[in-house]
């Protein structure tokens, strides 16, 4: 063993195959890097299949180089993060749930950890679960949610890309296919460049790009073909939307697939006083056009540089 540069999963007895149930060699290969304070790595190829959630309780320098954990058995995550310590750094990795995985990353607690390039696929409720800690980067990532092809034409009913229960942390250049909802946003929260988007008619019935329930800022980001681009849960949430814009798949807006008009801002308390969007561009479909809000009085603030094409209701400058 290389103590004085890395380790690897392979050295603590992993196979790497996507067969041999790898779960116990993974775990002593992340506590090993834990306890000697030394990067963990892999062989781009290997494939991990697990059978119970790999936990991490300190900081780890881990550098998969793309290598894949693969759930093979029923989990309730594939990894579990929980700890006090600081600045674990959590790269190049990806997730696939196989069906069997409730949630790919389950960041339980975390204080200034970085995620970055992590590919996650078929979880069967959420790919990155934030409940406690404080600054945490999440970037350059890519979570696909399960279709409804995948399991008796139902698998997708209520998946998350992101659902963030803390706050003061960042995501940034982050894309999300195929999630009902792609982010649930319940703390103080930065968000720049997310690009959510599905291709499901199934789906995208009653889909909410950004599922507002706490205060955040949101950047040059997309929502692309949801039902609600934005919802806004409690009256007086506070939410700046700066640079972003919206649009809908034509093809996929069909009478005949149970779609219905879709919503800008959806409003379940208050008029949307406390938001905030400016220099936007959003765009209705053609065919069916698009409600600016669910609220007869939305009062939601723009500064006269936004451009509204095809929602009814909205302000006209």
């Amino acid at each position: 063993m290389n103590e004085c540069m890395h380790i690897t999963p392979l050295e603590f007895g992993a196979t790497g195959d996507g067969v041999a149930d790898d779960t116990h060699a993974l775990q002593a290969a992340v506590d090993a890097a834990i306890s000697k304070k030394i990067k963990l790595t892999s062989p781009m190829s290997a494939v991990y299949a697990v059978t119970a959630p790999i936990s991490i309780d300190g900081t780890l320098n881990a550098d998969f180089e793309l290598a894949e954990i693969r759930a093979t058995a029923p989990v309730a995550a594939l990894i579990r993060y929980e700890t006090p310590k600081y600045y674990t750094i959590l790269r190049n990795l990806r997730l696939d749930g196989n069906l069997m995985a409730d949630v790919c990353l389950d960041i339980v607690n975390a204080r200034k950890m970085r995620v970055d390039n992590v590919i996650t696929g078929r979880h069967l409720k959420t790919a990155l679960k934030i409940t406690q800690g404080y600054e945490i980067f999440v970037q350059n990532s890519h979570f696909n949610g399960a279709t409804p092809d995948d399991i008796n034409g139902d698998a997708a009913e209520n998946t998350v890309g992101i659902d963030i229960s803390t706050s003061d942390c960042h995501f940034s250049d982050i894309v999300i296919i195929d999630c009902k909802t792609a982010i649930a946003n319940r703390g103080f929260n930065f968000y720049a460049r997310i690009h959510a988007w599905t291709y499901k008619p199934e789906i995208i019935k009653n889909s909410v790009c950004f599922d507002l329930w706490s205060q955040c800022v949101i950047s040059d980001s997309y929502a692309d073909t949801f039902y609600i681009c934005f919802r806004l849960r409690r009256q007086g949430i506070l939410c700046k939307l700066s640079g972003c814009g919206s649009y809908y798949n034509e093809q996929l807006y069909m009478a005949e697939r149970g779609h219905v008009t879709p919503y800008l801002f959806w409003v379940d308390e208050g008029d949307g006083r406390g938001v905030a969007i400016h220099s936007s561009v959003m765009l209705a479909t053609t065919a069916m056009g698009g409600y600016y809000s669910n609220v007869e009085k939305c009062a939601v603030h723009t500064d006269g540089s936004d451009s509204f094409f095809r929602w009814k209701g909205a302000p006209e400058h």
